[in-house]
């Protein structure tokens, strides 16, 4: 009885999460793959038939999805029903992302300037360092283009 109640809980669950495409990691897709079909009640010889290939090639999948091309992944969320939808996610924000490279790309700008200007016994104090490194990256973040990711 246990047992029965857990299937119907995980089918219901899982159910909702594909329904509402909820992302799932490419490295995770194989175990997504495997959940659908054991949701499903379908063993992976019965998969494998549906799609006329061997058990093998169902585990295979199951257990390595990256060796799999996307046309296979595609045909064989076709035979559970499904669809392969994209979410792109990022780590962290793209603001974040920006804002890093602006502080990187300034500090070098920064560098070679300030270090031209100390070979010319102009080198200003730490406190306008700072400055001008806070204003080179606001000026970065604000304009963020192809400058940013140079060496």
């Amino acid at each position: 009885m246990a047992k029965s109640s857990f299937k119907v809980l995980k089918l219901k669950q899982l159910s909702l999460s594909v329904k509402r495409g909820r992302p799932v990691s490419l490295s995770e897709l194989g175990n997504r793959i495997r959940d659908i079909r054991e949701a499903l009640g379908m063993t992976q010889g019965q998969l494998a038939k549906k799609l006329k290939v061997k058990q093998p090639f169902i585990s295979q999948i199951e257990d390595n999805i990256e060796s799999s091309s996307f046309k296979t992944i595609q045909k064989v969320l076709a035979a559970l029903e499904c669809e392969l939808s994209f979410a792109v996610v990022s780590k962290i924000s793209l603001d974040k992302i920006v804002k890093r490279q602006a502080s990187i790309r300034a500090e070098k700008i920064l560098e070679r300037t300030y270090s031209n200007m100390a070979l010319e016994k102009q080198s200003p104090n730490s406190r306008s360092y700072k400055f001008q490194l806070k204003e080179l990256v606001e000026d970065l973040c604000n304009n963020p283009g192809s400058e940013l990711w140079e060496d």
